[in-house]
């Protein structure tokens, strides 16, 4: 080989590389699968033209939607099934949230963040409109509709021209206004026990009941409530309306019979004497109304059951004992006393209190409804008009320390009266 001839030289030399390389052994290189693994390196499927390679993977939209945008071509294509392709677009794009409420977007659904002045599904009722604030501004009860304030009245009333105020169906006589309960004179004698007589009429929906048994009241124009756990009422016993004094006849007394006892359906003296304790009376007459005799107005469950346990103090009348194991009252007693936390209810007796039960009453004061009492009204006032919330049931003898009266808790009941006797309420 002439040095001189440096094409050829430069041939002959490449032609050795060339033969040194490809006259190694096969075992000096790694396959090209082996070498990627080495570099840790993996290739997007969808660049460079390969998208659709045969051995590409099928059925991955967590691939798809991280190197593309997410939309629906992109999981048409992992999916290959218009069926089993679902669009979820920005639930907020249409702007839902009413009132300054930011929107806050899911999975075919969203969520409004209401300001505090409002509420709802798009923050679309205002709360100082609703029936949780100060009754939404009705008079007698409230109820939401559409996410709107309806006010709605007791039987015998109408809405006033506002829609939230009343106006009385009945004659101006027959809303006599209650008298005052707490401003008279305290009764030294401490009656019903601690409370203090009544004025003529001033209780009209105080019933007395026959055979010595003076319990009972009118919460409606032709039913009545009595005591499930007394004897049952034969058709020839009578209730007596407008009673004060019972030892005199002051001419405002009617006597009305008894012409069906519909007792809770519920009601099993087996079981417990007192869980239930409640029963209709239906008159063989309807009342002649006066300023003596009077019905008390019934409430829904909710509208009761908030008066009940917000009312300062509500009232408890009857003509039961002075004292425990003392003699009955002679005129009709009135005594005001206060709900009774449910916690401290039970916990003040042994004895079951159900939630169809309340306490009522004082602590330490000498105060309390007694024997003879028991069937008799506890009403609370709402705003002028007066309602039933509570019927004297028990207690664990009378006025007695750590102990309070229990009542009935006539908010469960109002769909089973309601049903029954046919009272509805005004709209």
């Amino acid at each position: 080989m002439r040095v001189g001839n440096t094409g050829r030289a430069w041939w002959s030399g490449s032609g050795l590389i060339f033969g040194l390389i490809f006259g190694l052994p096969r075992s000096v290189f790694v396959s090209q699968q082996s070498a990627a693994m080495v570099l840790r390196r993996f290739r997007r499927y969808n660049s460079g033209g390969l998208e659709e390679l045969p051995f590409k993977n099928k059925d991955n939209l967590e691939r798809e939607c991280k190197e593309e945008v997410c939309n629906m071509e992109e999981a048409r294509e992992v999916f290959e099934n218009d069926e089993k392709t679902v669009g979820d677009e920005d639930q907020c794009l249409s702007n839902p949230c009413q009132n300054e409420g930011v929107c806050e977007d899911g999975i075919a659904s969203y969520v409004c963040w209401c300001t505090s002045d409002f509420s709802g599904k798009n923050c679309e009722i205002e709360v100082a409109k609703q029936c949780s604030v100060n009754n939404g501004g009705c008079s007698h009860f409230c109820a939401m509709q559409s996410g709107h304030v309806v006010c709605q009245c007791a039987a015998g009333y109408t809405l006033g021209q506002d829609k939230k105020s009343y106006k009385k169906q009945l004659p101006s006589w027959a809303f006599y206004a209650t008298m005052p309960t707490i401003t008279e004179q305290q009764n030294e004698d401490k009656r019903i026990v601690g409370g203090n007589e009544a004025s003529p009429g001033e209780i009209p929906w105080q019933v007395r009941r026959d055979a010595g048994r003076r319990e009972g009241r009118e919460h409606c124009f032709s039913m009545f409530s009595t005591k499930s756990h007394c004897e049952a009422i034969l058709s020839t016993q009578s209730l007596h309306l407008g009673e004060h004094d019972l030892h005199k006849s002051e001419g405002t007394e009617k006597d009305h019979f008894v012409a069906e006892q519909i007792i809770h359906p519920h009601y099993n003296d087996q079981r417990s004497q007192y869980n239930h304790d409640i029963a209709l009376l239906k008159l063989s007459a309807p009342v002649e109304l006066s300023n003596q005799r009077r019905p008390i107005c019934l409430g829904p469950k909710d509208f009761t059951e908030t008066l009940l346990r917000e009312a300062s103090t509500s009232l408890v009348s009857g003509w039961g004992k002075l004292r425990f194991q003392g003699p009955e009252a002679r005129k009709l007693q009135k005594l005001e006393v206060p709900y009774v936390e449910r916690t401290r209810c039970k916990g003040s007796s042994r004895e079951q209190i159900t939630r169809f039960m309340f306490c009522a009453g004082y602590h330490s004061e000498p105060m309390d409804s007694c024997q003879g009492d028991s069937g008799g009204p506890h009403a609370s006032n709402y705003k002028g008009t007066w309602f039933l919330t509570g019927i004297v049931s028990w207690g664990e003898d009378c006025a007695k320390e750590g102990k309070y009266g229990v009542y009935t808790r006539v908010s469960r009941y109002y769909p089973w009266i309601s049903q029954t006797t046919g009272i509805r309420i005004s709209s």
